[in-house]
Formats: C-alpha cells, sequence, structure tokens
C-alpha cells in the first residue's frame, strides 16, 4: 500500500526490538565468566580439603594411624571416651567430671586433609579410674550405709547396688554389716567388668574398721579354674564346709549367700556354690526325701529332703539330674543328684538351703549352723609365689594415700 504524499515527510520510525542473538551473547559471556570463577575457587579449596569421592587416605603414607583420624560426623559432644590408663599410673579419686569442651580445629595441615576435632576435658577428676580395659579402683567412705556410699560414687545404672551386694558377700566374712560399720570407715576396691549377668568380680578389697580397729583385706586368686578370695597372710576368707557335711565338695566359689541382694519382696534364701554341669551332689544329713521337681520352671530340677534329727529341712536347687524318688530314705553323704543349670538361674551353680522344719521363714547360713563342721583354707605351697604376684598386681592398682 503505497504512503500517502502529505505524510511521506512524517513517517513514524518503529519501536526497536532487542535481537536475540544479543541476548544469548549476553547470556553465554555470564555463563563463561562463572565457571572460570568457580573452577578457580576449587581449585583454591582443594588446597585444605578433600573431595568426597577422593581415594582414601594412605596411613602409611601420610605418616598417620587409624588411631588419630577422626570424623567430626561421629562426634558426639554430650559423651566422653573412656580414659585408658597404664598399670601403676592412677589419678585421684574424689569430685566430678567438669564439662567437656569440645574444640574445632579449623586450621588445615601443610599436607592437607580434613578438619580434625579433638575432645579436651577442662578437669579429669572422678570417683572411679580405669586402670585398663574393663578393671576399675574405687576408693570411698563409708556415710550412712554400705550402699548409700556405693551409690554416691556409682549410679544405680553403673550397678551400685549390685557392686554393693557384691562388697557385702565379701565383708559379712570379717564384721556384721549391719552393726559394724561406722561413718568414716574407709574402703578400697579394685574390680573387673564382666560380660555376664554377674556384671562385676571384684579383685581386691581392703576395709578399714574403726569399731574393731583392724584392716580387713580380701584378694582374689585363680587356681587353674577354681578362684577364691585370701587374705594378705593367703588364708582364704570363707570357710569350706568338712566334706562329710557339704552338698558339694568341688566348686570354683560361693557366688551368693543367704540375705543377699535379689530384686523382689524378699533376698537370697540360700548359698550358691558356682560349679560345672554334673558335679555330684551329696546329703548333708540323713533323712527322708520330701518332695522333688515342684516349680520347675523357678527350681528347675530340685530336690527337698526331711532331717528331724537336726531339726530342719534341706534344699538343692537346679539341678541337671535327680537320682532320688519322694519318700525314699538316704543317708549322710550319699549322692542324691547332680549339678545343673536348670530353672531361673544364669550360670551353672547350685543352690543349697537350710530351712528350719517348723518356721521355714528361719534360713541357716551353712557356714555358721550348729550340726555343720567347717574349716579355713589356705593357699597351696607351690602356688604362694604367684598368689604374692597376683597381691603386688592388685596393689599398684590401688590408689596411694
Amino acid at each position: 500500500m503505497a504512503i500517502p504524499p502529505y505524510l511521506q515527510d512524517k513517517q513514524l520510525s518503529s519501536k526497536k526490538r532487542f535481537p536475540a542473538r544479543t541476548l544469548f551473547n549476553i547470556i553465554f559471556i555470564l555463563s563463561l565468566g562463572l565457571n572460570v570463577y568457580f573452577i578457580s575457587f576449587q581449585q583454591d579449596s582443594d588446597l585444605g580439603l578433600r573431595s568426597e569421592n577422593a581415594e582414601p587416605v594412605n596411613p602409611e603414607a601420610d605418616g598417620i594411624s587409624e588411631s588419630e583420624k577422626t570424623d567430626p560426623s561421629q562426634v558426639e559432644p554430650a559423651q566422653v571416651a573412656p580414659v585408658q590408663m597404664p598399670p601403676g599410673q592412677v589419678t585421684s579419686l574424689q569430685g566430678k567430671v567438669d564439662p567437656v569442651k569440645l574444640n574445632t580445629v579449623s586450621n588445615q595441615s601443610d599436607r592437607g586433609g580434613a578438619p580434625t576435632v579433638s575432645i579436651t576435658p577442662a578437669s579429669y577428676v572422678v570417683p572411679k579410674t580405669s586402670i585398663r580395659q574393663e578393671v576399675f579402683a574405687l576408693q570411698l567412705k563409708i556415710r550412712n550405709s554400705l550402699t548409700y556410699s556405693v551409690c554416691r560414687a556409682m549410679t544405680r545404672e553403673e550397678g551400685c547396688e549390685t557392686m554393693s551386694a557384691y562388697m557385702s558377700r565379701l565383708l559379712s566374712w570379717f564384721i556384721d554389716i549391719n552393726k559394724g560399720m561406722r561413718n568414716g570407715d574407709s574402703l578400697d576396691v579394685v574390680y573387673e567388668k564382666v560380660p555376664d549377668k554377674t556384671r562385676f568380680r571384684i579383685l581386691k578389697l581392703v576395709y578399714n574398721s574403726q569399731s574393731s580397729k583392724k584392716i580387713f583385706e580380701a584378694n582374689y586368686f585363680r587356681q587353674g579354674d577354681l578362684g577364691s578370695y585370701y587374705d594378705s597372710a593367703g588364708v582364704e576368707i570363707a570357710k569350706r564346709i568338712v566334706d562329710r557335711y557339704a552338698p558339694v565338695k568341688n566348686y570354683q566359689e560361693i557366688t551368693s549367700l543367704p540375705g543377699d541382694f535379689r530384686k523382689g519382696p524378699v533376698g537370697h534364701e540360700g548359698t550358691d556354690f558356682k560349679t560345672e554341669v554334673g558335679t555330684d551332689v551329696y546329703a548333708s544329713f540323713e533323712g527322708r526325701v520330701k518332695r522333688t521337681n515342684w516349680n520347675v520352671r523357678a527350681n528347675g530340677y530340685c530336690v527337698e529332703l526331711d532331717h528331724p534329727k537336726e531339726g530342719v529341712k534341706t534344699l538343692y536347687l537346679h539341678l541337671s539330674r535327680v537320682l532320688v524318688k519322694p519318700g525314699q530314705f538316704v543317708k549322710q553323704g550319699d549322692k542324691i543328684a547332680e549339678t545343673g543349670n536348670t530353672g531361673r538361674t544364669f550360670a551353672p551353680h547350685l543352690h543349697y538351703e537350710i530351712k528350719n522344719r517348723g518356721k521355714k521363714k528361719i534360713v541357716y547360713n551353712p557356714f555358721n549352723f550348729k550340726h555343720i563342721k567347717s574349716y579355713y583354707r589356705e593357699v597351696p605351697r607351690e602356688a604362694w609365689e604367684s598368689f604374692q604376684k597376683t597381691v603386688s598386681r592388685y596393689n599398684s592398682i590401688l590408689p596411694r594415700g
């Protein structure tokens, strides 16, 4: 269409459009610049940080042991790694753990590597000290009661009540726990953790009694598979029952006594003899078999004998075999069963009870029972040197002072 003559000198110019090619060139230049920037930044960063996909560090090449490398993501600020101490070195045993400082080392080493994280206690003075893995030393003063004193040094989660029960069992050979303890008495213990339900084994116990003005000592000493506690002179602290009255002649150790701590309304009512399954069990006195295998779920295979002459009944629990029948008459020393691990139990042992015939709530300690004779055993002469070395090792673990 032709433009009219009156408009030829007044033609309007159209708006200029932004060329697409120019926009593309600008975006391309910006992209190129950003790539150059990021490539340069990554090279600078690689001087101090390794990529996640990089080849693992060779400890030998870098001169760093695996134990010295720490992954920051694995460190929990609320936890303190257990302190391992060489034998013979012990810290003070008072006070509580101070707050822990979590320090992140941000500076890189010359050879490169990820930032390291270290946990540094502000101070570390604790009531118990790890000497080597799973072996500990504990020092305390008696206040109010033994359980109260132990639970001030250990938490209930750590097993303070169980530890108190084990201490009571050892101390009961020396003093009356309920009457003989005084505020201010000192108690030193070396113990180890064990992987079964018993939780602990006391290796050495030293008790300074104000009432008796004596220092009592118990050292755990093992001869082959048999272990027991002896004083510093090598005399066994626990009595032994003369074979004529003994329900079991060969046992490793006594793991519980009447009255020991147990969960529930009553304490332990018997004496536990730790022994291998199949060990012979004998009648302590002559009498008649009253019953066998009652409440098997709790007692396992079991035997109860009635002894009118002594005025008691004896019970034998957790057996592997029962060799007598109800109503059968047995003589003193007759084999009536074999030890086992049946019923509600966690390890092979014989549970042995002596109860009053007329008053079932009266339970007797076999080592103090008037109708049973007992004696003290000593460390054999051929084992004396080994025993002395064991005691010296325990003494080196206990803190001084």
